[in-house]
């Protein structure tokens, strides 16, 4: 084969060839804005900028990041529910944009699913509950049977009231039929240092925020509430793993385009970000961030998964006696 012909079979494939995408599809033609929800330096500000750089190397043009917070997330998804759909404006939105605060939020700008184009879920944020070492819980089982003979006298600490942690919270209470007393903080710093000060017996909460005091012994971990072990705390069973299949929570990454976004534009966008998450050094950065990557989504997949998360939530946040806004 020529070098001619070599050249034209990689383009075509779309192999190792910045730009490759955009000579099929004419898109990126211009810089893109990632437009994410919460303030930047946080953790999805620096999912962002990982996922950024590597699109900008792949599409040939480049990816920027927009931190837009406030309400919730609300600013920033009605920016891109309004930007024109031609692929130059993204979302990186979360649980938190896209399933909770729709039941949170009566006057939302929005529809979660009619206004959006889903390309892909790429990572995924474990809650994971926590105990104080004093309480005399070791395992899940202990944990429930604890529960139930303390019904109602357990305090359990969460980043804030209608957090992914205390929706959690609520949830694994209607899973086990047991009763805790919620306590609501002001992020997850303040919590754990209530946790480890033993204010309270224990926490639903992200892995990240508390991976590093399991690891030093100054909580102990029950159980992870994803489908998999955390690499960051790789001994600490599943749920499932632990007896309670079915029980499952956590926060999440997906890349939205607004709706209307032209097929082909949703297709390069998944193809490289799937490309873009697999890559072992990413996988090994969000591993160690907590927020383990999620690979091979396509978009009806992501589509279908965030209306199953818009339909499991919204009873949890009703039954959790959050008074919608």
């Amino acid at each position: 084969m020529s070098r001619r012909q070599t050249l034209t079979a990689l383009a075509t494939a779309g192999l190792g060839l910045p730009g490759a995408a955009m000579s099929q599809t004419g898109y990126p033609s211009r810089p893109v804005r990632i437009v994410i929800p919460f303030s930047a330096g946080g953790p999805t500000d620096i999912v962002a900028r990982i996922i950024a750089e590597r699109l900008t190397a792949r599409l040939g043009q480049s990816f920027v990041v927009e931190a837009r917070p406030g309400a919730g997330g609300a600013i920033a998804a009605e920016a891109v529910a309004r930007a024109a759909p031609d692929g130059h404006t993204l979302l990186i939105g979360t649980a938190t944009t896209h399933a909770v605060n729709p039941a949170l939020q009566t006057r939302l700008p929005f529809d979660p699913v009619a206004d959006f184009a889903p390309i892909a879920q790429f990572a995924r944020v474990p809650i994971i509950v926590v105990v104080h070492p004093d309480l005399p819980a070791r395992d899940l089982p202990a944990f429930i049977a604890l529960l139930r003979e303390r019904q109602g006298q357990l305090n359990y600490g969460s980043s804030g009231t209608g957090s992914m942690g205390h929706l959690a919270g609520v949830l694994l209470m209607q899973r086990l039929g047991a009763q805790a007393t919620h306590v609501p903080y002001r992020g997850s710093a303040p919590m754990t240092a209530d946790l480890l000060a033993g204010r309270v017996q224990f926490a639903t909460d992200a892995l990240a925020s508390v991976a590093p005091h399991v690891r030093d012994g100054r909580l102990r971990a029950i159980a992870i509430a994803t489908p998999d072990r955390a690499a960051a705390l790789p001994d600490v069973p599943t749920f499932a793993e632990a007896g309670l299949p079915g029980y499952e929570a956590y926060t999440w990454n997906v890349l939205f385009a607004p709706a209307g976004t032209p097929a082909p534009v949703i297709g390069a966008l998944n193809a490289a970000l799937n490309a873009i998450v697999a890559e072992p050094d990413v996988v090994h950065r969000l591993a160690e961030m907590g927020q383990p990557a999620v690979t091979g989504t396509t978009p009806q997949g992501t589509a279908d998964f965030v209306r199953g998360e818009l339909a499991k939530w919204a009873p949890v946040v009703r039954a959790s006696g959050v008074t919608p806004s």
